[in-house]
């Protein structure tokens, strides 16, 4: 079983390393477009799911 965890640890870290690197390779106009999908999905977080005047 601690094989299984070493593998799994192993695996997030080549991915999380990967996502680093492809972050890093990104350029201005790129960052605009990375913000504008992440500003969306905040503001629609934000927003909710349902109506306030149900509650």
């Amino acid at each position: 079983m601690d094989n299984f965890y070493n593998k799994i640890s192993e695996w997030f870290e080549a991915f999380m390393g990967g996502t680093w690197n492809w972050f890093n390779t990104l350029s201005r106009e790129e960052w605009v477009v990375v913000l504008a999908v992440v500003a969306a999905c905040g503001f629609l977080c934000m927003r909710g799911y349902g109506s306030r005047s149900n509650f």
